[in-house]
Parts: C-alpha cells; sequence; structure tokens
C-alpha cells in the first residue's frame, strides 16, 4: 500500500516512534495508529472514523470488527485456560470447526472432507500443495498469471505477479499461465467468440511447459491481490477440471480471499460450480484472528496421512483460534452473510456502473458480492493503465475516511478493490461511493490540468 501521511499535524507519538524504530510492515508504510474498530468502522490516534473497504486485510473481517459472538467465543475459551496444544493431541473447539467446515464446504467436499488448521493462507497453501505432492507423487504445481498464494519462498514461485519474486530463487517445477482476462486478453480475443482459450490453453501447457509430472493446478476461483479478475462463466472451470481429470492432476481452489461469503457464495467455488479436491481458506474464517485451513477430500486421504508425522505448522488449530473460526462460520450461517454480500455488492456495483457514465477513467467494473474491483485507465480506447492516478486516489480518499484496497504495483497497481465487511450497510455503501465519486473527479481534474 503507497505509503500514507496524516493530513496537518501529527504528533510524533511514542507508539509512532517506536514502530519506525523497531518493526517492520513489508506492504508499504501509513502513520495512521489505529486505535479501535467495530463493524465497518475503525479510529485513528486523533478520533477520526474511517470507512473500512478493504476489511483491513482483503477482507479479512467478513463478519466485521469485533463482532459479538466472536469476542465471546474468544474470551470463553480463554477462561478455560487451554490456549494451545500440541497438533499431536486433540482439542474440542477444533475437533468442532473441522464438523463446521467440512458442513459448508463447497461440492463433493460437503460433509466428506478433512482439515489440516493452520494460521494464515500462506501456511494453508503450502500444506494443500504438499498434500497434492503426498497423494499423486508428483512434483510440479500450475498457477495463472496474476494469482497470489502467499508470501513464503517456494509459493512465491506460484505468484503470477513477478515484483512478488523479485531476485529471488525459483521452486522448480512450478509454473504459471495466462488467466481468464477479458478485460486484457492475452490472445487477443473476445468472449464468447473466443471458445475460452484461456482454459483450453491448460492442456499445451501441460504438454509443453512441464516435465509430464504435475501434480495439482492452484487456483483462486477470481484473483485477489491481481485484480480482482474472474473467468466469464462457469464453463471456464469447468473445461479447467475436464483437462485436470485427464492428465491426473488434482485441483485446488484458493479461497482465502473468496470464501466466507465473499462473492455471493459461500466459496467461489460454488459461484463457479468448480469441482475441486483440496481447498485452503483463510483470513475471513478465523473472524479477524489467524485462523487456516487446507481441506481435502476424504476419500483422497491416505491412511498415513491420518497419524503419521508428516507435517507441522505449531500453531494451527489451537483451542483460542478454532474457537473464533467456529463463531465465525455460525455468524455467517446464521446471519447468511453470502446472501448480504450478494445483495450489498450488487448495490455498490449499480452505483459504480451510475458513476461511469461520468468518470472515463473508469476503464471496467468488475463483481461478484463484495468482491469488487474497479479498473482505471487513462483512456479507454487504448486501456493505458492509470497506476499513479489510482494511488491519487487511494490517498484523496484516505483523507476523508475510506479506506479500501488497491493492486501494488504498475500494471496491476490501476485496480481499486472493495472488499469491506458483509454485512456493511447500504448507507456506509453510499457514503464510501461518495467519498469515491468525489476522488475520481479530483484526479480528473488534475488530470485535465496536466497533473498526471
Amino acid at each position: 500500500m503507497p505509503f500514507h501521511k496524516l493530513t496537518g499535524e501529527v504528533e510524533m507519538s511514542s507508539s509512532i516512534q517506536k514502530d519506525k524504530k523497531y518493526v517492520l510492515h513489508g506492504w508499504g508504510y501509513s502513520d495512521i495508529i489505529i486505535t479501535e474498530a467495530h463493524g465497518a468502522v475503525f479510529k485513528d490516534q486523533n478520533g477520526k472514523e474511517y470507512l473500512d473497504f478493504l476489511a483491513q486485510t482483503a477482507g479479512v473481517l467478513g463478519a466485521g470488527h469485533a463482532h459479538p459472538k466472536v469476542v465471546k467465543a474468544v474470551k470463553e475459551q480463554l477462561e478455560k485456560g487451554l490456549t494451545h496444544t500440541l497438533t499431536m493431541f486433540q482439542n474440542e473447539a477444533r475437533a468442532n470447526l473441522g464438523e463446521k467446515l467440512a458442513g459448508i464446504a463447497p461440492g463433493r467436499m460437503k460433509n466428506n472432507c478433512m482439515t489440516y488448521f493452520a494460521c494464515g493462507g500462506s501456511e494453508a497453501n503450502e500444506t494443500a500443495v504438499k498434500m497434492a505432492m503426498k497423494i499423486t507423487g508428483k512434483k510440479e504445481v500450475i498457477s495463472v498469471f496474476w494469482g497470489y498464494h502467499g508470501g513464503t519462498l517456494a509459493l512465491s514461485s506460484l505468484l503470477g505477479q513477478s515484483w512478488h519474486r523479485e531476485k529471488m530463487i525459483r521452486y522448480p517445477g512450478f509454473s504459471q499461465m495466462p488467466n481468464a482476462y477479458c478485460y486484457r486478453c492475452y490472445f487477443g480475443q473476445t468472449y464468447p467468440e473466443c471458445d475460452l482459450i484461456c482454459a483450453r490453453y491448460l492442456e499445451h501447457h501441460i504438454k509443453h511447459a512441464t516435465a509430464n509430472d504435475v501434480a495439482a493446478l492452484i487456483m483462486e476461483p477470481i484473483t485477489g491481490n491481481g485484480g480482482h479478475i474472474g473467468p466469464p462463466t462457469p464453463e471456464y472451470h469447468k473445461i479447467i477440471r475436464e483437462i485436470c481429470n485427464k492428465y491426473g492432476i488434482l485441483c485446488i481452489t484458493d479461497e482465502v480471499q473468496t470464501g466466507m461469503g465473499r462473492t455471493g457464495k459461500i466459496w467461489g467455488a460454488d459461484y463457479y460450480n468448480w469441482d475441486v479436491d483440496i481447498m485452503s481458506t483463510g483470513k475471513a474464517l478465523g473472524g479477524g484472528l489467524p485462523v487456516s485451513g487446507a481441506s481435502i477430500r476424504s476419500d483422497l486421504v491416505p491412511e498415513d496421512m491420518k497419524t503419521a508425522q508428516w507435517h507441522i505448522f505449531t500453531m494451527g488449530g489451537g483451542p483460542v483460534l478454532a474457537a473464533a473460526g467456529c463463531a465465525a462460520i455460525d455468524v455467517l450461517l446464521e446471519e447468511k452473510l453470502w446472501e448480504k454480500s450478494a445483495d450489498t455488492g450488487a448495490y455498490l456495483t449499480k452505483r459504480l456502473k451510475e458513476m461511469e457514465k461520468d468518470h472515463p477513467i473508469i476503464g471496467d467494473i468488475r463483481g461478484p458480492g463484495l468482491f469488487v474491483g474497479v479498473e482505471l485507465v487513462k483512456d479507454r480506447k487504448t486501456k493505458k493503465e492509470a497506476t499513479d492516478e489510482a494511488i491519487a486516489v487511494f490517498s484523496h480518499c484516505l483523507g476523508k475516511g475510506l479506506f479500501f484496497g488497491l493492486s501494488a504495483k504498475a500494471g496491476i497497481g490501476n485496480v481499486c478493490k472493495f472488499k469491506p465487511p458483509l454485512n456493511t450497510t447500504k448507507e456506509q455503501v453510499d457514503k464510501a461511493m461518495d467519498i469515491f465519486d468525489d476522488g475520481l473527479s479530483e484526479v480528473e481534474h488534475k488530470k485535465g490540468s496536466g497533473g498526471f
């Protein structure tokens, strides 16, 4: 995220001094200190309120900041005096979370999966890939351009954004193929005349860009960090599945950002009717706490994976975290957050479509649900990325009390991303869109005056 300074005089508090001296952020820097938060709103050190249209980190707070049921579940577990167990032991909260997650899993995985719990999406995806390799005995993995699966050294080789792995060693056997990016089709085609060549290309990639030793294809149903880019139809995933079946390749759906109701369905795989074998999830799964998991169809699990020593992340599935995960799933189901996401997301998208008529800087608007991306361009005909303009819009809106996401580097840094809590109200959407509208106008005026 780009550097941001608060407007006006800001006292250099002891917290800021300590942060500057002792903390590495890794994803940009801001002098905003978040002091409290509730629902879709957080406050800074000056008491200023912000609409949180990123749910802090790409949708982590899907149920909103400090949801009472999540807070209650965590307090009750802490009061039991059990905060950590070695993964070989059982704990009640983790067993309950496994059952609840299986009960909402997509497709054939529903009530037919086992989960290894971890703390973050990177850990979940490392586990998912490791599962696929152990089960198939193969070593290669395919992902797609602009995909994001985590920040570890191995996973950086599955990222479709080269800046993440700049000057880093490539993990052998990990490769990328073009994703379904209709607005900027790599094959110069237009849907539906293209016959989904982007999906059919997978077979060419397997034949000519691998050693025919592919364990899995891992893919977000809709890219998150890459700019909220999804295929135009479920037929895309049907073709992907058929090709994977033909070559004995497992399908991994990375639901870290798209899961838990974000797309208007419980999972992105549900939205596209994608038949998958393994699912990674995280972010919103913990209701704001670090909970993630790699779930695999039970019929694929060999007996030795159930009891043998084959994998460990120390803190995964801890009782307190698992209790938070159980509460987050309960909130999802009781409040039908996926339905709220679909309804509120449609309303947000409608507002943006109305804005599109007045703002030529808007090139493309993408959903679904509350997983909305707005791609900004310098010119609609050339589609030249308006990266500097997007950063300027972001800074303007943050100063006015609206926080949203940005694709962080040139080339994809032109996408404004809206992922608020799923229980965000339409009144809050209206306020956010008014600020965004003002930001676009400000930047377009500056652009017209030769500022960009």
